[in-house]
């Protein structure tokens, strides 16, 4: 299950949290949905939905109760600032590192192609069911999921696995 849905668990989190949080977080929550789909597996109903919807819904959830738990909270303990361990100079290169991998990210995206970058774009960035994308570019439903499948292998090669 995770060879199969790591890509897609990833990118919803790090759509979710990577202004905030460090790819070491990002990393925790995707590790926390598998837990979880784990803990509860004796619960899933498949009849209800695929076992890719039901970790997409997991996995949105757990960065969203990632965000509002520490949204308030600032990830540097108060000791490290107070004893000048962390500066402001660590802000602006976290907020440099996080344009420079979405910069990696967009171009490698890019680099798939027409019809492809737009399928991709239009799935993780416009949130757009395959149903949807199929109707805007004119390819079958089945299609789209399978370009997908192979855009996020090929994404994961292009980025060194960090997808």
């Amino acid at each position: 299950m995770m060879d199969n849905y790591m890509a897609l668990i990833y990118t919803i989190i790090f759509n979710k949290l990577s202004r905030m949080y460090s790819k070491e977080d990002i990393e925790e929550c995707v590790s926390d949905v598998f837990f979880e789909v784990f803990h509860y597996r004796s619960r899933i109903d498949l009849q209800k939905g695929s076992i890719k919807a039901f970790l997409a819904v997991v996995a949105k959830r757990k960065a969203i109760d990632m965000y509002r738990k520490n949204k308030n909270h600032h990830h540097v303990p108060i000791d490290d600032v107070s004893q000048g361990l962390y500066t402001a100079e660590d802000h602006v290169e976290h907020a440099i590192l996080l344009k420079e991998s979405n910069s990696e990210l967009i171009d490698a995206i890019n680099s798939l192609g027409e019809p492809d970058s737009e399928i991709i774009l239009r799935r993780y960035y416009l949130r757009q069911s395959s149903k949807d994308i199929s109707k805007n570019i004119g390819l079958k439903v089945n299609t789209i999921d399978k370009k997908v499948s192979r855009c996020i292998q090929k994404l994961s090669k292009l980025l060194g696995g960090i997808i």
